[in-house]
């Protein structure tokens, strides 16, 4: 049986910035003998919202294993993207904040807009004008234990709408969560978030008690975006112009600072967006 990690170009190896994902491109990196071959390449999409943690992650996994991580953002340009690097990279919501502003109306569970377009497209737009791909393999972390959302990748590569095809070697050799965080308990870094915080600062998918818990933990993080659901005044319905449709972030931000911890409140172990652009990203890359 050949190693599922040994990649085929030209391909992208989709880098989230989380444990999954990093774990994945150290597989990658060892089965090629430590060097990629330069038709795959590693990329990271940058929204503007990610954690500093997961930006450090980022920069200290390229540093520390030798290998060349391009970071990508969106823009609202003929590109399409911007190069940028950790120094460089927006950390106030930049690019996310530009996409609300174009659309008129903030992303929700329906429309899930932010990481289909800041993440999926912006990397999209980025292989074919830098590296000038017409087709190639985008290199995802999904694992075996995620077999619904393989699944629905697997099909969606049958639908042949986008350039690329999903590729999912952490699936193909049956690596689970448990694999993931046993790697990272031997290595001399890590990402350095709790398993409820994920990359994405307040993700709107989270539960709300882990919402209420990260504001407890950070106040001032919620102040984006309230502002972006205030800023949305065009908005034709109160859907378009709330996150969380009847839970907006002011509210969520009141309870946050009037309400002591309850039990229900209190964050599980399940990481809803760790791995923002491989949780909803590719589960809509065709929208």
């Amino acid at each position: 049986m050949s190693n599922p990690y040994l990649i085929d170009g030209p391909a992208v190896i989709s880098f989230s910035g989380g444990r999954t994902s990093a774990f994945m491109l150290r597989q990658i990196l060892d089965a090629h003998g430590g060097t990629l071959p330069d038709d795959v390449v590693v990329a990271f999409a940058n929204t503007g919202k990610e954690r500093e943690e997961t930006l450090r992650f980022v920069h200290e996994c390229g540093s520390r294993w030798g290998v060349h991580v391009h970071w990508v953002e969106w823009r609202d340009d003929e590109a399409g993207y911007a190069n940028v690097g950790f120094n460089s990279a927006a950390r106030s919501g930049e690019p996310f904040a530009a996409l609300i502003a174009k659309r008129g109306f903030v992303p929700n569970s329906v429309s899930r807009f932010c990481s289909v377009t800041l993440k999926v497209r912006a990397m999209r737009n980025w292989v074919r004008g830098e590296r000038g791909w017409k087709h190639w393999v985008n290199v995802i972390g999904l694992r075996h234990d995620e077999g619904h959302r393989v699944m629905k990748a697997l099909a969606r590569n049958d639908t042949n709408k986008e350039p690329f095809k999903a590729a999912m070697p952490m699936a193909k050799a049956r690596h689970t969560e448990r694999d993931v965080l046993a790697f990272w308990k031997e290595q001399p870094f890590d990402l350095g978030l709790k398993s409820y915080e994920g990359n994405c600062d307040l993700c709107f998918l989270k539960r709300r008690g882990k919402l209420l818990q990260l504001i407890r933990d950070n106040p001032g993080m919620e102040d984006w975006w309230i502002g972006q659901e205030a800023g949305v005044t065009r908005a034709r319905t109160k859907a378009a112009r709330e996150f969380r449709e009847g839970d907006p972030f002011a509210l969520i931000a009141r309870d946050a600072h009037a309400q002591s911890v309850l039990p229900f409140d209190a964050p599980s172990d399940d990481e809803h967006d760790a791995e923002c652009g491989l949780w909803c990203g590719p589960e809509e890359q065709a929208a």
